[in-house]
């Protein structure tokens, strides 16, 4: 098995009532750990990069708490004790990795998503902010401007922003994302970022200078308030809840084709709201964390 070209970065973790941090270990649910509530699927927590580790923790004064969430079927939360034997060494142990994800917000007010390749080991052609893991003794904001960088050429500073770059919201992510449709092999908490650059810094604008690294990245498409709006609305919980009426039918994305490289297609809106499946987990759709980014995302204004 390849090993990683970085060093990775684990989650420490802070429960209720202890007095130092602690490793979280892979079959431990965050949420969970931190919650008042063993069935809560959202609580709050502080988050800090310390010591080449994540630290997560429950609220303290002082410090601006931020929302985490897992969905009601997080694979992790729903194990039973009697699973845990089956999950091979390599994964049982292996902690709890950490990553960030930003959400690029243009001048005019659109945000950037990507497509995930169709050939990567997890959660392949979901759409997802720009993100990856943090490397140590990096920051929040760089690692989630470095792999902005890597996976679509755009070389966002942050005094491009109208404020810094900050931490929106952690995901607890899990893959695959439903028991049924295999046992977990990665556990991940997810810090979604913010950065709002100025006002001269359209989607328009910054279109020309999208480069889409093919190992990483399928697709690439701008979306407005409204539409995100409407993606936040396909509640994974419900598959069968009723979306916030629209009238969007196809978007434009720019997409890499072997054959011709980038080029502007149209797409189904439709596929994006597709909610994750319990016997194939379905492509095109927008991940269940990235809808909990953008609810609190368009909760700002």
């Amino acid at each position: 098995m390849a090993q990683p070209r970085f060093e990775r970065v684990l989650v420490k973790l802070q429960k209720n009532g202890d007095s130092s941090f602690k490793n979280a270990h892979f079959t431990q649910c965050l949420v969970a750990a931190l919650s008042a509530q063993n069935d809560a699927c959202i609580t709050q927590c502080n988050v800090e990069m310390r010591d080449t580790h994540l630290h997560i923790s429950a609220p303290s004064s002082g410090k601006s708490a931020i929302k985490m969430k897992h969905p009601s079927f997080c694979p992790v939360h729903n194990m039973q004790s009697t699973n845990y034997s089956s999950l091979p060494e390599d994964v049982y142990t292996r902690g709890v990795d950490c990553g960030a994800a930003i959400i690029l917000e243009a001048g005019d007010g659109r945000v950037l998503l990507t497509r995930r390749g169709d050939n990567l080991r997890t959660f392949p052609g979901i759409w997802v902010p720009p993100g990856g893991h943090i490397e140590q003794n990096e920051s929040f904001a760089e690692a989630g401007l470095r792999e902005l960088r890597e996976e679509t050429g755009l070389d966002i500073s942050e005094h491009m922003c109208v404020q810094p770059v900050q931490a929106l919201a952690v995901w607890e992510s899990v893959y695959p994302p439903k028991l049924s449709l295999g046992p977990p092999v990665r556990h991940h908490a997810v810090i979604y970022l913010h950065a709002k650059l100025k006002p001269e810094y359209t989607s328009t604008q910054l279109y020309p200078n999208i480069q889409m690294d093919p190992s990483e990245v399928g697709a690439c498409a701008w979306f407005s308030r409204s539409m995100a709006k409407v993606i936040v609305s396909a509640r994974e919980e419900d598959a069968g809840s009723l979306v916030l009426e629209h009238s969007v039918e196809s978007f434009s994305a720019l997409v890499l084709n072997a054959a011709l490289g980038q080029c502007e297609v149209t797409l189904p809106f439709s596929d994006l709201l597709q909610t994750a499946g319990d016997d194939k987990d379905k492509r095109g759709r927008v991940s269940t964390g990235t809808k909990f980014a953008l609810e609190e995302w368009l909760s700002l204004t």
